[in-house]
């Protein structure tokens, strides 16, 4: 993308229409796919482009975990990713934790956005825990486990 060109990005909530896109871009970057009964899925558009989505995927009463961020390559550099993180966990009503699972090199990109290193390990749901070591057994990179406790 050209720097100089000025650049709308806008963030929409995801619709059952869009589920087929949804999950062809999970499917090409190897992520789980979505569900759109159990997640409130976030996409973003640059001009009117589909350029990366996220989601918020339901835990349990009152707990959800933020992932499945993915900025198309074309479209890094613009802000995309921060914006979607800002619509999901502005739109995450009923959610009192939520939980993520950034990699390392990300900390302080999430952190900007109240994310903190997880305390009480014991009161993490234990799907958190499993898919925490899974990515840390998994990836090359180390994978942290973060969660933003929100006032509802």
């Amino acid at each position: 993308m050209n720097s100089q060109t000025q650049n709308q990005v806008t963030i929409r909530t995801a619709t059952e229409e869009d589920m087929t896109w949804v999950n062809n871009q999970y499917l090409s970057i190897g992520f789980k796919l979505s569900d759109f009964e159990r997640e409130l899925i976030a996409i973003a558009e640059v001009n009117g482009e589909q350029a990366g989505l996220g989601r918020l995927q339901y835990i349990d009463k009152g707990s959800a975990e933020l992932g499945g961020m993915y900025v198309h390559y074309a479209f890094r550099g613009l802000g995309v990713a921060g914006r979607i993180v800002d619509h999901l966990v502005k739109n995450a009503a009923g959610y009192q934790k939520i939980y993520c699972l950034p990699f390392a090199h990300l900390q302080a990109f999430y952190q900007k956005f109240g994310f903190a290193p997880e305390q009480e390990l014991t009161k993490v749901p234990r799907v958190v825990l499993e898919k925490h070591n899974w990515c840390n057994s998994s990836y090359a990179h180390k994978t942290l486990l973060f969660s933003l406790t929100r006032d509802i």
